[in-house]
Parts: C-alpha cells; sequence; structure tokens
C-alpha cells in the first residue's frame, strides 16, 4: 500500500469528551432524560467504588479474533492476564463458524519496577521481532497500558527503528486506562489503528455491501440471521472486525453503509469512516426486538434505495413471527423484568423484553452518553418510569436495588448474574455465544429462553438458600446510590 493511499487521522478524543459520558446516576429514567434535554446532567463521582472495567481490556478484546494477528500487551505481565479468557471466546467462536479453533496469540513484555525507572524499549523491540519470527502474522497490534502511558514509551518510535526487520504491519494501539473514566474508550484504540494503517482507498464502491460492525460478544446465529435479512434485500454483510481478515477489515471503504451490532462498540470507527472515505452509516439502535429489527432494516433499506423491498420483507417476516410472539407475551406479560448490560445492549433487551408485555422495573447501563439518548427517551414514553442506576459495574448497588424492586427475572451479563442468582432470582444471560437474540427470529429465540426460567426456577432458589450475601443486611436499608457525590454539570 502507498502512502499515498492512507490517510491518517489524528488520536481521538476520549469519550468523557466527545460524547459528554457519564459514569455515575441514580435514579428514575424520567429524570435523566428530562436533566438531559434542559442540560442540566452533571457527571457525578462516587466516594466508593466497588470495580470497574480497565480499557485495555476492552481494547484486547475488540480485535483478538482477526486472523493472521498477534497481540503484544506493553506493560506488566498481569496485563495481559485477560487473554486466556478472550481465547475461551476465540475458539469457541472459530468452531461456530466452521474454522479450526486456535488460541488467541498474546505476547507480553512485563515491565518491571526497573522498567519504569530505566524504560521497556527494549523489551517491546524483542516482543515484536519474537512475534515476526515465531508467528509471522500480517498485523501485529501493540497495546499500550497504565505503565507504559505513565513512563512516556515511545511505542511509534520503536516500531520506526525495527520496520525493516519485520514484515507484518506493526500498529499501535493506545488505551492506556488513566486517560478516560468511560472504559468504552478502549474500543476506539484499535479501530484507530486500523483506520490509519489498514483501511486504504476504495478500489471501487460495492454498492450491495454492507459492513456490520460485530462484537465478539455476539453468536454466529446472530450474524446468519442479519445476513438473511439483507440477503432479501440483495445486499452482502461484511462483518468486521471479529472472526474476520485483515484483508476484509481493509476493503470496509468501499463499502454502500456501514451499520452495527452495538452502537457502542462501533460509534467511533462508523463516523471516522464516513469522514475519510464517505461510506454513510447507521448508529442509532441495535436489532434486538421486533420494533428495533424494523427500524435497523428500514434504515438501511432508506440509504440503498430499497424502501419497497423493506417493507414487503418486514410484513413477511411479522406475519411468521407474530404467532410465536403472542405465545410468548401470554405467559410474560405482566411479570417484572431487571436488565443489566452496555448501554447499547441494555436498550436492546429492555425493548425486547417490552414486546412480551414484561413491566421494566429496573436498567443498569454500564455508562450513558448521547450516542443512546434517543433510545433512552423512547423507553421511558414505551415502557413508563423505572429505576435507573448508570454504574460502571457496581455489584453493591444493583444488589440493594434488586432487593428492594424483587424483580421476577434479572436478565445480565455472565460476571453479574450470578450475584442475583445468589439473592434468589431467575436470571438469563444477555449474550449467549451459543443462541440467537437479533432479529425477528432472535426474538422469538430469547423469548423461549425466557419461558425455561419460569418451568425451571430450582437452581436461582437452591442456591440462595446456600448462599452467604457478602453485603451486610444494613446496607439494604441504605440508598442504593448513598456514595453518588455532585460533580460539574456537563
Amino acid at each position: 500500500m502507498s502512502e499515498k493511499s492512507k490517510k491518517k487521522i489524528d488520536i481521538p478524543p476520549i469519550r468523557d469528551n466527545r460524547l459528554n459520558s457519564i459514569i455515575t446516576f441514580g435514579g428514575n429514567v424520567s429524570e435523566l432524560v428530562d436533566l438531559t434535554n434542559k442540560k442540566c446532567l452533571k457527571d457525578k463521582n462516587r466516594s466508593f467504588t466497588q470495580t470497574t472495567f480497565c480499557q485495555e481490556w476492552l481494547a484486547l478484546l475488540a480485535f483478538s479474533t482477526v486472523e493472521d494477528t498477534v497481540i503484544i500487551s506493553h506493560g506488566p505481565v498481569g496485563c495481559a492476564g485477560s487473554l486466556s479468557v478472550i481465547s475461551v471466546f476465540c475458539k469457541f467462536g472459530q468452531m461456530l463458524r466452521g474454522k479450526r479453533p486456535s488460541n488467541t496469540i498474546g505476547i507480553s513484555t512485563n515491565l518491571t519496577q526497573d522498567d519504569v525507572i530505566h524504560g521497556g524499549s527494549e523489551k517491546l523491540k524483542e516482543a515484536i521481532l519474537t512475534a515476526q519470527d515465531r508467528h509471522h502474522p500480517k498485523v501485529i497490534f501493540v497495546y499500550t497500558s497504565c505503565v507504559s502511558g505513565i513512563v512516556g514509551e515511545d511505542i511509534e518510535g520503536v516500531i520506526e527503528e525495527i520496520k525493516d526487520q519485520v514484515q507484518a504491519k506493526v500498529l499501535p494501539v493506545y488505551c492506556e486506562g488513566f486517560k478516560s473514566k468511560i472504559w468504552a474508550s478502549g474500543y476506539d484504540g484499535p479501530f484507530h489503528a486500523v483506520l490509519n494503517s489498514v483501511i486504504k482507498e476504495p478500489e471501487e464502491k460495492q454498492e450491495n455491501l454492507v459492513n456490520i460492525i460485530n462484537p465478539i460478544s455476539f453468536a454466529r446465529a446472530d450474524e446468519l440471521e442479519l445476513e438473511r435479512l439483507l440477503k432479501n434485500l440483495s445486499l452482502e454483510a461484511n462483518f468486521i472486525p471479529n472472526f474476520n481478515t485483515i484483508e476484509n477489515i481493509a476493503k470496509a471503504s468501499e463499502a454502500a453503509l456501514t451499520s452495527s451490532l452495538c452502537t457502542t462498540f462501533s460509534e467511533y470507527f462508523a463516523k471516522t469512516l464516513h469522514k475519510l472515505y464517505g461510506v454513510p452509516f447507521t448508529n442509532k439502535l441495535l436489532p434486538i426486538g421486533l420494533d428495533n429489527t424494523d427500524e435497523w432494516i428500514r434504515e438501511i433499506a432508506s440509504y440503498l434505495g430499497k424502501e419497497k423491498e423493506v417493507e414487503e420483507l418486514i410484513r413477511s417476516e411479522r406475519d411468521k413471527i407474530q404467532p410465536k410472539i403472542d405465545l410468548i407475551r401470554k405467559e410474560l406479560e405482566g411479570r417484572t423484568a431487571f436488565v443489566s448490560a452496555g448501554q447499547s445492549r441494555a436498550i436492546g433487551i429492555t425493548n425486547l423484553l417490552a414486546d412480551f408485555g414484561m413491566d421494566i422495573i429496573g436498567v443498569t447501563a454500564y455508562h450513558y452518553d448521547e450516542v443512546i439518548f434517543d433510545g433512552v427517551a423512547d423507553l421511558e414514553k414505551r415502557c413508563g418510569d423505572f429505576c435507573l442506576n448508570i454504574a460502571n459495574v457496581q455489584p453493591y448497588e444493583q444488589a440493594n436495588i434488586l432487593e428492594k424492586e424483587k424483580p421476577d427475572f434479572y436478565f445480565g451479563h455472565m460476571g453479574e448474574s450470578i450475584w442475583a442468582v445468589k439473592e434468589g432470582f431467575p436470571a438469563a444471560m444477555v449474550f449467549n455465544l451459543s443462541h440467537l437474540i437479533v432479529g425477528y427470529n432472535g426474538a422469538a429465540d430469547f423469548g423461549n429462553r425466557t419461558l425455561n426460567l419460569i418451568k425451571n426456577p430450582s437452581f436461582s432458589k437452591k442456591l440462595s438458600e446456600h448462599s452467604k450475601s457478602p453485603y451486610f443486611k444494613t446496607w439494604f436499608n441504605e440508598n442504593p446510590f448513598k456514595y453518588h457525590k455532585e460533580g460539574e454539570t456537563l
């Protein structure tokens, strides 16, 4: 690729500033919508924090399944510890796609106290050369850490110094945790690196090609469902970046449109791809739930001149799926639910549960920004008022809310659901690599899995009888948002 074919972009501003993001809010959804509309929403802090995400972990997760790549974590060995868990996702996802399972290839530079004083550039050189000689990848990603960021390592200088010894592209990924309190900022680093060094000017535009940005947490069944819908409109899906090749990621600039399976994950990439190469994008909602799927596919069709075809498709899909939804709704209508997930999925899952006639009594989103404001406002209109907790994973707050609200069902991520189950609440994961959740068939599939919680609630009941809460009983008498402190208006 010639230098003329590349377009360079500056390092993205952090999400805290770019999207008016917050990680602390407790109250009703109506209050959040009102404060946002009035421009009076305050970025609060906590006087006590139990746990949170790491930016580098999210950055590692974002591109860990791309073929023919090596990940270098330039930091202490613990910063690469999550790669063993990511490998499980990787191998399982590969099997579901009919590929031979293989581990995510990761190398740690193992920065120590001595390296903080003397620098770790020699270790980084060794790691890059080892990656080249041992694995012969097409791309080597070098992920920064809090330590390499504090030391001020010249990553690009090291890459420039040894570029003649390395055949692979070596891409710096800036994801130091201290730069942003919004964990999702970690997604922007690898996308930024790819936009700078992999994506190039399109040789020709493909008018039927649609980029679908796919986080690792969506199943192959989800991709097949959307592939099926797009094929009915004579469109082809390019699922990137996960479980795909560098070559297919590079041709993202040739697409007629970019859409997404997670607006939080794709926001920076979609906007920047449009800015650099003119590829329009849809980024308002996820195709989770019947109404959201209607709007997701309808928005794609409106960009590509297929308005008539999409209405026929929606009518056909609705006619086929509605009897199944009606049966599920008969069993679930009026039952109460609590949802906890990343902001985009939290909105999607809540809408899906509303399709079943369930009453939403609480939602936790890991952060909140302007990307999902319209979705939150629409939820208030559809579901009425409910408790809303914006928290970057604070189990103590959620345990308190669950004790007060006592929902019939809990829907959350795998790491959180265990705490709800221990309290006796039947729980289902909001993602499962073996199961479908998106599109019309995904709505019915998720509904049937929810019905299983009614038929077999014994696990949560028995576990709660033999589990001891890590929190004092007095905590459950407190305001769950007791440790929120006032902050500055955004």
